[in-house]
């Protein structure tokens, strides 16, 4: 039994599975970032810097709030959950996450002057998401966007310029999947039902969503080789949501959906590594590779929904 306030229970509470996601999505949205600066540019790495550690700690603080506004629900159909176990105190639970989204949104606002009205807004709907996602089923919009504006924030932290045809493609599909598994997440804990099943169905689609922005912008990835790793990736992206639909198509198990919904969750890194590869930046799609191996290393330990 983990003790009050205890490492386990903050990191449970933390979802901190799912926290290198944002993070290879934070490397995606510089990759789309140094695709439109000149050749031989030294990249800007105090404002990445400031986004890598503040697209984390605004995600995560979302989280504790997430708990913090669920506190009530929970003590009845989740009591096992930090705060309504008393693992954690309430308060502490909203001051913490109170401190870390004005510091974590503090960073990405001075990162660069391009940064700030977008750090604003990612502030706004964490908020917004936070005290109205058990109100209302269109709660998930605001969901999906926090996500898609990561790639933007980190793309104009690298530059002003950033290609728009480019962040569309890549923020689109941030926003596109997680609106897909929020709806198949829906009523997780109730079953798999006819709307969550066809929003999963479209998930492999949007896994895939590097590839169709090659096709449609005509990039150059400059090499076979790049050209290999982009199609691998998008297509494990594929697989890993092909075995989270199948997971939660198990109707004997009460935890099938939560745990597909992990599964696809995870599945994130391998489409930001795409996107890397594609805009020729290995290196960045490598890091992504390794967010996605972190967080399948954190899943057994951490439940990511």
């Amino acid at each position: 039994m983990s003790k009050p306030g205890s490492a386990h229970a903050w990191l449970s509470m933390l979802r901190i599975s799912n926290a290198p996601t944002v993070v290879s999505q934070v490397f995606a949205g510089a990759a789309v970032g140094c695709y439109a600066l000149p050749a031989g540019t030294t990249l800007p790495l105090g404002a990445l810097v400031l986004v890598l550690v503040g697209v984390p700690l605004s995600y995560l603080a979302g989280m504790i709030l997430n708990d913090v506004f669920d506190a009530q629900v929970d003590a009845t159909e989740r009591p096992d959950r930090p705060i309504p176990s008393g693992r954690i105190s309430l308060f502490i639970a909203r001051f913490v996450g109170v401190s870390m989204l004005l510091i974590g949104i503090s960073m990405l606002a001075v990162a660069s002057p391009a940064t700030l009205p977008w750090a604003i807004v990612l502030g706004v709907c964490i908020l917004a998401y936070d005290v109205l996602h058990t109100l209302s089923a269109a709660s998930f919009v605001l969901m999906a966007s926090c996500r898609g504006l990561v790639p933007v924030i980190a793309a104009f932290a690298m530059t002003s310029n950033a290609d728009w045809s480019i962040l569309t493609w890549t923020a689109g599909a941030a926003f596109v999947f997680i609106a897909a598994v929020s709806i198949a997440a829906r009523n997780e804990m109730t079953g798999f039902g006819l709307m969550g099943h066809a929003a999963a169905l479209s998930l492999p689609v949007a896994a895939c969503a590097p590839l169709g922005m090659w096709g449609a912008l005509a990039i150059q990835p400059g090499g076979a080789l790049l050209s290999s790793m982009a199609v691998g990736a998008s297509l494990l992206a594929a697989y890993l949501v092909a075995v989270g639909i199948r997971t939660a198509s198990k109707r004997d198990s009460p935890r099938a959906v939560p745990l597909a919904v992990a599964m696809w969750i995870g599945a994130m890194p391998a489409i930001d590594a795409a996107t890397c590869f594609l805009l020729g930046s290995p290196t960045l799609g490598a890091l992504c590779l390794g967010m996605l191996v972190l967080s399948r290393a954190l899943r057994p330990r951490f439940a990511g929904s």
